[in-house]
């Protein structure tokens, strides 16, 4: 690399620190559009200790489900239909897990972090609506469509009036059904009851074979309407009855001072990594700082655009971490650079080049080894242990990058204006000793006696 090309790749690093830096804070209007910028770093997705929210446990009533098995199934299947009917409603980074109590009761834990009125979803969760279609207003109509049986999820949808309506979508069983009373009530009238109460009453105007319908009202719902009115109706899909037997907010001040406390944290251990690299080993060093730089906007921005990324205390830890192996990779690099100076005649740059090869190995044997332990973790570790092993895997594949490729780069680029500093470089060959030559036949005579 000559010096004009090393220039203009030095430029570019520059440029693309400086601009990251200011993207990831800064908050402004986009010209010409209703929209506002807001810096990348201020889009990272929070977790419930560090944004606030609420926590609820609910108490399953299995009244009506016979044997253990059959109890067990119904409530795996309403953890399922509760996640998604929470991340329906948007809240995508709500969690849900079954226990137990201390009287031995099954217990389902619902945390929807980051919520404006998280207690009306749990109020909603915790009294289930029971859907039916009936054919009839009669007390003995028949039931043609029962929604804990048959319905799939419910979610607020607009009509071709581009009015709020209640869409509907039918499991394979429901499906089927619909499909069936449909065609048996063409052109007819059927009920919809929540509760045992007539809510309203729908024209069926052709088959409907795909699973999906839309409830529509004819003043038109409002959105909060049509959304309590889903939300109830997606309950009813439960296979239990849940009780509600503890709800805690979560006040957002513990996440404020976590992140003022962190951010704190990490900048200063930042800071004197950059100034321990410099010290310890100068250009190198200099070469170093400038990855981690790369390193930690680059981490904040995938922090911020990966959709399964949520920050919490265990995450920022995760990122810390990373941020120690990065710093290490590069040690165990500049070493072997070191040694390869040390005790050979190579040039420095030869001794650059020999320092990265044979220490790419075991940078990345120690760096597999720590992906494995993060992916087994985000595969089976709780909600709070997912969180450090989301920002540790995506750290770790970031630290080989900067320390094996950014790192390298930067170095190639101060070759062409210094190639022959030992200072600058903080290198040092071996010493030998003036009266080598004399040991070493005496000895190679010794030998032979």
């Amino acid at each position: 690399m000559n010096k004009k090309k090393s220039i203009i790749v030095l430029t570019v690093v520059s440029v693309f620190i400086v601009l990251m830096t200011v993207f990831a804070v800064v908050e402004f209007p986009i010209a010409d559009t209703v929209y506002d910028y807001h810096g990348y770093a201020r889009t990272i997705k929070l977790g419930l200790d560090m944004s606030g929210g609420i926590s609820a446990v609910f108490r399953v009533n299995g009244d009506g489900i016979d044997g253990a098995d059959e109890l067990s199934a119904a409530v795996d299947g309403t953890v399922s239909s509760l996640t998604s009917m929470l991340v329906g409603k948007g809240y995508t980074e709500a969690t849900v897990t079954r226990g137990t109590n201390s009287n031995g009761d099954i217990t389902i834990r619902v945390e929807v972090p980051d919520v404006d009125d998280p207690e009306r979803v749990l109020d909603l969760v915790g009294n289930p609506a029971r859907l039916e279609f009936r054919s009839s207003q009669d007390d003995n109509a028949e039931v043609l469509i029962v929604g804990r049986d048959h319905l799939e999820s419910a979610f607020v949808t607009t009509d071709e009036n581009s009015q709020y309506a209640v869409g509907l979508r039918f499991n394979a069983a429901g499906t089927e059904k619909f499909a069936q009373v449909t065609s048996d009530y063409l052109n007819q009238q059927i009920y919809i009851y929540i509760d045992n109460q007539l809510y309203t009453t729908v024209n069926v105007n052709s088959t409907i074979t795909n699973g999906q319908a839309i409830i529509t009202n004819n003043s038109g719902y409002t959105y909060e309407e049509a959304y309590d009115f889903a939300t109830r109706l997606q309950s009813g899909t439960f296979a239990v009855s849940l009780d509600v037997t503890e709800v805690r907010n979560i006040s957002p001040t513990l996440g404020e001072n976590s992140i003022f406390i962190a951010l704190i944290a990490g900048a200063i251990g930042v800071a004197l990594i950059f100034i321990f690299l410099g010290v310890a080993y100068r250009g190198l060093g200099l070469a170093a700082d400038i990855a981690l730089m790369i390193y930690v906007v680059l981490l904040l921005w995938f922090c911020a655009v990966l959709p399964w990324v949520q920050l919490t205390l265990p995450g920022i830890a995760g990122i810390l971490l990373s941020i120690g192996m990065a710093v290490d990779a590069n040690v165990i690099i500049f070493e072997r650079i070191k040694d390869e100076y040390r005790k050979t005649s190579k040039p420095i740059p030869t001794a650059i080049k020999d320092g990265f090869k044979r220490s790419t190995a075991a940078i990345i044997d120690g760096n597999v080894t720590t992906l494995i332990g993060a992916i087994v973790l985000w595969i089976l570790g709780s909600a709070s242990i997912v969180g450090f092993a989301v920002t540790l895997f995506i750290g770790i594949i970031l630290s080989m990058f900067t320390s094996l490729v950014v790192t390298r780069i930067v170095l190639k680029c101060f070759i062409p204006h210094n190639s022959t500093s030992e200072m600058f470089y903080g290198l040092k060959r071996e010493e030998v000793q003036e009266d080598s030559e004399e040991v070493a036949p005496a000895a190679a005579k010794e030998a032979h006696v």
